[in-house]
């Protein structure tokens, strides 16, 4: 009930469902990590000023802190911690998200969901290299994951590396080959660029991944009316002949 009244943001009943917890578990680490939880919310709340939205955050993190620092393996505290720094949306915070992402990681390695946080921490930092380094593990932990898959091989396009990308884009469309119209379109894009950078042309390789990711975009998008978007992306295919 609590949380549920979070989300609604009606932050009465939160606060007489978080006394009342507290009365009952006045030391239980769990309640202390819902009253941090409370100040996240409302933090988010609207029509605040910016600087007790910042305090609203600065004392969450101060609970999560001393959670950590009693229980140093207390996942909630750590991953509520890196949610409280992504609210503040500096670029010291976003920096020691990371931080603290990576000191979780190091006790819980296989948290799939917890790289994937990482991931999106150094994408919203430009770091590519890093975020695609975070996105190995997860594809490792996730290995028939379309979209893992396709995220990679959107970050490793992005790099330029377009003959790794290209195995990712097949592997995502090979998980899902019927609703996965992103990674036909990337594979299109990939196999172009490839083709593109190539001295000599005529890989059959390249161009059967290309006929069947382009075919797989114009199925995709046939139904739709000449005025929606969606053409836009059809004809960009359809004239789209690399070889």
């Amino acid at each position: 009930l609590l949380l549920a009244a979070l989300d609604l943001h009606k932050f009465d009943l939160a606060e007489e469902q978080f006394n009342m917890l507290f009365i009952r578990f006045p030391n239980s680490m769990r309640v202390r990590n819902l009253e941090g939880m409370k100040l996240e919310a409302q933090a988010t709340s609207t029509g605040i000023p910016p600087e007790q939205r910042g305090q609203y955050l600065q004392d969450a993190m101060g609970i999560y802190d001393d959670i950590v620092a009693e229980d140093p393996c207390s996942v909630t505290a750590r991953k509520r911690k890196v949610a409280a720094l992504r609210m503040r949306g500096s670029e010291e915070a976003l920096k020691e998200a990371v931080i603290n992402m990576n000191e979780y990681l190091n006790i819980y390695p296989t948290d799939s969901d917890a790289w994937k946080e990482l991931a999106e921490l150094y994408l919203e930092q430009q770091q590519l290299e890093n975020a695609r380094k975070a996105l190995e593990e997860v594809v490792m932990l996730q290995p028939v994951s379309y979209l893992v898959h396709l995220k990679l091989a959107e970050v490793l396009y992005s790099l330029d590396e377009y003959a790794v990308a290209r195995k990712y884009y097949a592997q995502s469309l090979e998980l899902n080959p019927r609703k996965n119209p992103r990674a036909a379109l990337g594979m299109v894009l990939c196999t172009t660029a490839i083709e593109k950078g190539k001295k000599t042309k005529g890989d059959p390789t390249n161009t059967q991944l290309f006929d069947l990711s382009r075919q797989m975009v114009l199925d995709r998008y046939a139904a739709l009316k000449p005025t929606d978007a969606g053409k836009e992306t059809v004809f960009a295919v359809t004239t789209c002949v690399p070889y």
